[in-house]
Formats: structure tokens, sequence, C-alpha cells
């Protein structure tokens, strides 16, 4: 399991569908079979297995084991990461502003900084424990080295600037 993964176009849909989102917050916690969703969510089995089937060609779950329960199988599935972002261009609008441009640029810097910050942790990830509060961990832990660093407060005081720039711009005379 990731800390973070970066969504394709497929991945975006499937993650905006409000029963997708349902599901893979319940894999989160631990590893389920799709009988068990089923139960808990009340939704058809069938239905929910043609969910997994998605999430799981799309690479948000996972198969992470299989008990044998008489002639049957069951399958248990989990997230393939705590957290799923959407790529950089996702996020690149144009604009037409220079203070703006300016300063959504050094935003987009701070955030890569906290990714950078962030995937120190993959490796760390308990396989005990929750990993949710891991998560909130690593999280807050980034934040704090990422907002700490001189140089993230010099960014942070030079878009304060270009917006404000930018503001008066905007205001009315």
């Amino acid at each position: 399991m990731k800390l973070i993964k970066i969504l394709d176009g497929k991945g975006a849909v499937l993650v905006s569908d409000a029963l997708n989102r349902i599901i893979l917050q319940k894999l989160v916690m631990a590893p389920q079979s799709i009988s068990d969703l089923s139960r808990q969510l009340n939704i058809p089995t069938l239905k929910l297995w043609r969910r997994i089937q998605q999430l799981q060609r799309a690479k948000l779950v996972e198969l992470v084991g299989v008990e044998k329960v008489g002639n049957l199988e069951k399958k248990f599935y989990r997230v393939t990461a705590l957290k799923y972002d959407l790529p950089a261009q996702f996020f690149a609008p144009k604009l037409n502003d220079s203070n703006l441009k300016a300063s959504f640029e050094k935003y987009s810097g701070i955030q890569n900084e906290m990714n950078m910050v962030l995937s120190k942790f993959e490796s760390q990830i308990p396989s005990e424990g929750d990993p949710t509060n891991f998560a909130v961990y690593a999280y807050m832990q980034a934040f704090v080295e990422v907002f700490q660093r001189v140089s993230t407060q010099t960014s942070l005081d030079e878009m304060k600037q270009l917006l404000a720039n930018y503001c008066v711009k905007i205001s009315p005379a």
C-alpha cells in the first residue's frame, strides 16, 4: 500500500463516484471480502463485485488474500493507497495575470515539496495498526517540515505580495 497514488483520468472518474468513495473508505481500514462489504453496505453482491472489478482494473484496489471456504474462495481486497490525488495538469489553469501566475507557481512548488517529504514515509507505512492515523501523522509531519523551512516562508511572503498586487488591480476605484 502506498501513501499517495496519483490518479489518471479513469481513476479520477471512479473516485468521484459516491459509492466508490464509500467502498474505498471501508477498504482503507482493513482488507475485506465482497460478501462482507455487501452486508455492511446493504448492496447486492453482484453490484459490489462489478464495482470492485472496476476499481481493481484502475489499480485503486488490490487483491491481498484468498481464503478457502468449503469449495469456494473468499477473496479479500484493500486500497492501493491511503490517499488519491490528481495530477498537476488538472490544476494548471491558464492565468492571464502575471502576479496570479507567479503566485500559483510558488503555491505549486510548495505542494511539490510536501509530496517529496511525504514520499519519505512510503516505506514506513505500518502493516499493523490504523493506516489512517499513520497517513494523518505523515501529512502533519510533512506540513511542519515544509512550512518551517526558510525557503517556504520566503515563498509565502512573495505570494502575499503578488496576491496583494493582483487585488489592487481588481479593487474598485
